[in-house]
């Protein structure tokens, strides 16, 4: 009514007006499939009440393009929120998007994020339920991977473990061309069955494999790269190479609160690491070398210093000397005193 009354005030003019709109661009999905067009039944001689419905055909157009930006506006931030492991966002994001009047088949990754949500809050059953619904639709291949890695999660859970297996295989398989994530999220749930049964050798190669993926979905997608090195490390501790581990999880602590588990992994490993044990000596000496050592005169002497020594040696000959006679110290006189070569030189004669 409020558009009939704009248009009947306005009159010819907006007649006119209505008439040069492009009318080509109007159009309307009817139930049968097919495409209505306004341009089609257009012509100069409308009425205003045709003229109403023109008008709200385009209004309803633009408000259709309108739902379905927000509903993929919405979808951005819900996976945004599945990447950050927000819970809560998610849910909010995934019940909006149920909301919007737009086609059932878009509504198929809400209907999986809220197969997520129910899986996290312990409601395995019910996920499973909203998952099987699911498989039951045409879903693309990267759609159909992670709602299989859904269920195979709700299988996980319970302890199912080799059902949950052959859903993660046909989830890799499904994601192998379209969804790389998916792939390695898919592959590394395969990794870490195989190390529950014992096969941690092999768990390793397989997790080894998905590291260039991995390096490659780090950029958009930092939970699955940390999750998959988390697991990588804890295979490494398991066959023995707990340094090398604790320097792969190391680069991801930082995303301890999008992986919980490498708080875990970490003080797990510093646990394995070899204690290093000192070696002492212990040299046992008799009582009798520790006693204090006796004085002995002759080793004083010994270790006399050069000068005293000097000093006694002196002192030793000058009184094993005896005195000699007046004639031989007359005599030694007489010699020194006629010795040329202690006498002063005299100059020569010219």
């Amino acid at each position: 009514m409020a558009v009939f009354g704009e248009t009947q005030k306005n009159g010819r003019r907006s007649n006119t007006a209505a008439q040069r709109t492009t009318f080509s661009d109007l159009f309307m999905t009817l139930s049968s499939g097919e495409i209505w067009t306004s341009g089609s039944n257009a012509s100069s001689g409308q009425t205003r009440c045709q003229q109403a419905i023109y008008t709200l055909l385009a209004r309803a157009r633009y408000a259709r393009e309108e739902i379905e930006s927000l509903y993929g506006s919405l979808a951005g931030i819900a996976a945004q929120a599945h990447a950050m492991r927000d819970m809560d966002a998610l849910e909010l994001a995934s019940e909006i998007m149920l909301g919007l009047p737009v086609s059932p088949g878009t509504k198929h990754l809400a209907r999986h994020y809220q197969a997520v949500c129910t899986n996290r809050k312990g409601e395995f059953e019910a996920a499973r339920e909203i998952a099987d619904r699911l498989l039951e639709e045409e879903l693309d291949p990267q759609l159909r991977s992670r709602v299989l890695q859904t269920k195979a999660a709700t299988h996980l859970q319970v302890g199912d473990i080799d059902q949950s297996l052959l859903f993660f295989i046909e989830a890799a398989s499904f994601a192998r061309d379209c969804d790389a994530t998916s792939l390695v999220e898919s592959l590394r749930a395969v990794a870490v069955i195989k190390s529950f049964h014992g096969d941690h050798h092999q768990a390793l190669a397989d997790l080894e494999c998905l590291l260039p993926i991995g390096c490659q979905i780090s950029r958009y997608d930092p939970k699955a790269h940390s999750a998959l090195l988390n697991s990588y490390a804890v295979e490494l501790g398991e066959t023995g190479q707990v340094e090398q581990a604790l320097k792969v999880v190391s680069r991801v602590a930082s995303f301890a609160s999008l992986v919980p588990e490498i708080s875990d992994t970490i003080p797990d490993l510093q646990s394995k690491l070899p204690t290093r044990k000192r070696s002492v000596v212990v040299i046992h000496r008799p009582a009798e070398a520790l006693a204090a050592p006796q004085s002995n005169p002759r080793q004083d002497r010994k270790h006399a210093t050069p000068l005293g020594c000097l000093i006694r040696k002196t002192q030793r000959r000058s009184r094993s000397y005896q005195a000699l006679p007046a004639s031989s110290v007359r005599f030694a006189t007489t010699i020194t005193a006629r010795n040329p070569s202690r006498e002063p030189t005299k100059p020569r004669a010219p």
